[in-house]
């Protein structure tokens, strides 16, 4: 699963719970070594994923269909494999998911092994982006050893793929404020992961969306590094026994573009994020793919001129 809406901020995650405890004396002194992570990245492979000056736009969950996302203007494609990447169309790049770790169960899904394999084969590829997708909201609350082990997962993809970079989707929620912080610097880059729409409330939280960015800037992590990750999702015709979330209405994804510009402004992202293009049958549903005006708003539109708003050409 790429990154999903099972933990909505109202709930802990649905397994795994445990009691916090106290990050080790080694983790600290880990992550404040960390810091070298974030020169590394600037130094190696600043505007390496499509070319200068080309705004990168991320969405996940198309599965074999990501030329319908690229006709909106997507660049980035979700995938799991190096030999996915040759499939993709002219024009566009691919994230490597790495599968998950340190979000509920408190272990890696790929081993350092098959990661250090993986790095190697994307390492130079012409459709890699140089971006590795290596955790999906982890959470240190659960799993307190988490920032470590991503710091260390960082180092190993660095090792093994000079120009690589990861990225981590950071809820950084009421019940997880903490998270910016303890992950700081675990990766290269952060996604911040805010859905201000949801089916509790007649009007979408916009100011949730500064909240959590502002999370992000009190735990020193620089513009230059966040990712915003934006809402185009709802849970109406999903199985999820508690529909929480819901698809924002037209006028109101003109709010969440806006809001995410003034905080994390287009000329300084390193690309942003969309969650989610396909459908996923308990968390997303309906989902930007059957956004299209037919069954509910349009948009897709919306995304097309956002996009060519930035030159992306989408």
């Amino acid at each position: 699963m790429r990154h999903s809406a099972s933990s909505p901020d109202p709930d802990l995650p649905p397994a795994g719970r445990r009691t916090r405890t106290a990050w080790p004396l080694a983790v600290t002194a880990l992550l404040i070594a960390g810091a070298s992570i974030v020169t590394w990245f600037w130094e190696a492979s600043t505007g390496r994923a499509i070319g200068d000056g080309t705004q990168l736009h991320f969405t996940v969950n198309h599965r074999k269909e990501f030329p319908a996302a690229a006709a909106v203007g997507f660049n980035l494609a979700d995938v799991s494999s190096v030999a996915a990447l040759d499939e993709l169309p002219d024009g566009a790049k691919g994230i490597l998911w790495m599968r998950n770790g340190y979000n509920t169960v408190c272990a890696w899904q790929k081993s350092d092994e098959e990661t250090a394999e993986i790095a190697r084969a994307a390492h130079g590829h012409p459709k890699f982006s140089g971006i590795y997708f290596i955790s999906d909201t982890p959470h240190p609350s659960i799993c307190p050893e988490g920032p470590q082990r991503i710091a260390e997962r960082t180092a190993l993809i660095h090792k093994n793929d000079p120009d690589g970079r990861t990225f981590i989707a950071v809820s950084g929620g009421h019940k997880y404020q903490e998270e910016f912080a303890q992950l700081a610097n675990s990766a290269d880059l952060i996604g911040v992961v805010v859905y201000p729409c949801n089916s509790r409330k007649p009007r979408c939280e916009i100011d949730k969306i500064a909240e959590r960015v502002g999370r992000a800037f009190a735990a020193d992590i620089p513009v230059e590094r966040l990712v915003p990750v934006f809402q185009a999702f709802g849970q109406d015709c999903s199985t999820n026994e508690t529909k929480y979330y819901r698809l924002p209405a037209k006028d109101e994804l003109l709010e969440i573009f806006a809001a995410w510009d003034e905080l994390l402004p287009p000329q300084t992202r390193p690309f942003d994020m969309t969650y989610s293009w396909g459908e996923q049958e308990r968390h997303a549903c309906p989902s930007l793919l059957t956004a299209d005006g037919t069954d509910y708003p349009d948009l897709q539109t919306l995304y097309a001129r956002y996009f060519a708003s930035m030159g992306s050409g989408g």
